[in-house]
């Protein structure tokens, strides 16, 4: 998830027992679970590798997570609280640290807690778990996407006018579908800087993916 392991690396059940100091069945049921998830793939008796993004998928995650992401918009500026709004200030406030100190995947995973936030104080802890069990492959390409210092600045931008929406929503319900859009243009952001992605880490893409366009 991290990419610490990058997409192709070749891993081995006894490998990974010793490094985690466990016993190899963990370790195997591990496996089949990253793999159900698509996030290894399995060739009986032979190998076991981290699979290469597949950005057919990406799409298809990208597309339950904006669906969703929408779908709570209403009910987060419906219950959400001044406690709330304090937490999504706060994880800002961890994104710049993270920015600051270049730690790519740890500032991917502020951006999620972000949106956690998000759904916890609409209700819908559900919701945000079904995104989260289907978000390997979107996950992984946000933390190449943010290798840079302008996306993580473009990101945190985005969060906090996101949460300057949220305060005046508080008192405007008008104001729900304009919070609407700044969620779109925040999950669609990955879609323009695809091809980007494609020549700086050829490797890391199924090659059968690489021709497709993600859909705007």
């Amino acid at each position: 998830m991290t990419l610490r392991l990058s997409p192709g690396t070749v891993m081995s059940t006894q490998e990974m027992a010793n490094r985690m100091k466990v016993s190899r069945t963990p370790v195997r049921e591990a496996f089949i679970r990253l793999q159900r998830e698509g996030l290894v793939d399995i060739v009986p008796q032979k190998e076991t590798m981290v699979s290469r993004i597949n950005l057919k998928r990406v799409e298809e995650e990208r597309f339950i997570r904006e669906s969703l992401e929408l779908a709570v918009v209403e009910h987060f500026v419906k219950k959400i609280t001044s406690q709330d709004v304090w937490r999504l200030k706060a994880n800002i406030e961890k994104q710049k640290m993270f920015c600051e100190q270049k730690k790519y995947a740890e500032f991917v995973g502020c951006d999620n807690q972000f949106h956690e936030i998000l759904f916890e104080a609409a209700g819908q802890r559900l919701s945000w778990e079904t995104i989260m069990s289907v978000n390997g492959h979107y996950n992984r390409i946000r933390v190449l996407t943010v290798q840079t210092e302008k996306t993580m600045r473009g990101t945190i931008e985005q969060h906090e006018k996101i949460v300057a929406l949220i305060e005046k929503g508080l008192i405007d319900q008008g104001l729900i579908e304009q919070i609407k859009v700044e969620m779109t243009d925040h999950v669609k952001k990955l879609l323009y800087e695809k091809e980007e992605l494609l020549q700086q880490y050829p490797g890391y893409f199924e090659e059968e993916t690489t021709g497709i366009h993600l859909q705007l």
